[in-house]
């Protein structure tokens, strides 16, 4: 490709379910190396795999994609227990311990619903369920229900360069200027629109933001 067909070009990106997974694993392979898959589905195709409750088991993804983001403190590692009926989450980290609010508060991270959560060929409703403190340091959760959708669809990502960003950083301590930065920011405006005059004026942006102003 020529360097303006880069720049023109838009790359789309489809996040895969576990159907791909699920076949793989069937084909007993030790290791999978997949393009750009829907953050929860290595969990979660694990579980569905060992024929666990898929709502449980992409709920579990769900949480588990960012590790022991829902512990309090946050942290790293995570270990989660399937069971029929439920899922178990317990951070690896001694220091850190999960509770129902952290939890719960994490199922809402990422999501333009509540309590519903599409992903590739279903959706999760989460308006049922509870979490409930295991020991010390575990929560159990349960009530996650997996509807198919009635119509299989992936999330697409794209991405497009739309241009390059230039960051100058620059203190001053002269009173004077600084009584005089509108001023002054108006007359640099003016020269990089002079100095760059064979651009279109509407093909780039400068962007001011004055910090640590402090008069008298």
């Amino acid at each position: 490709m020529t360097e303006q067909e880069i720049d023109e070009a838009t790359v789309i990106v489809a996040q895969m379910g576990v159907e791909p997974y699920l076949k793989a694993m069937g084909m007993n392979v030790n290791v999978i190396i997949s393009g750009r898959t829907y953050d929860p589905v290595p969990t979660a195709a694990f579980g569905i795999k060992k024929s666990f409750d898929p709502g449980l088991c992409w709920h579990m993804g769900k949480i588990m994609e960012c590790g022991a983001l829902c512990a309090a403190p946050a942290g790293k590692s995570i270990l989660g227990y399937l069971r029929e009926d439920c899922f178990i989450l317990e951070p690896l980290d001694l220091q850190q311990k999960c509770t129902p609010t952290s939890v719960a508060a994490h199922t809402l991270y990422e999501k333009s619903h509540p309590w519903l959560l599409p992903g590739p060929g279903r959706y999760l409703d989460l308006s049922n369920c509870t979490f409930e403190q295991y020991d010390d340091i575990r929560v159990k959760v349960s009530g996650s229900k997996f509807i198919p959708s009635q119509q299989y669809a992936l999330k697409l990502e794209g991405a497009k360069r739309v241009g390059y960003r230039t960051i100058f950083i620059a203190g001053i301590r002269d009173p004077i200027a600084i009584q005089h930065i509108d001023d002054i920011l108006k007359g640099v405006e003016e020269i990089v629109v002079e100095y760059f005059s064979n651009m279109p004026k509407d093909s780039y942006q400068m962007i001011f933001h004055v910090y640590g102003i402090k008069m008298g």
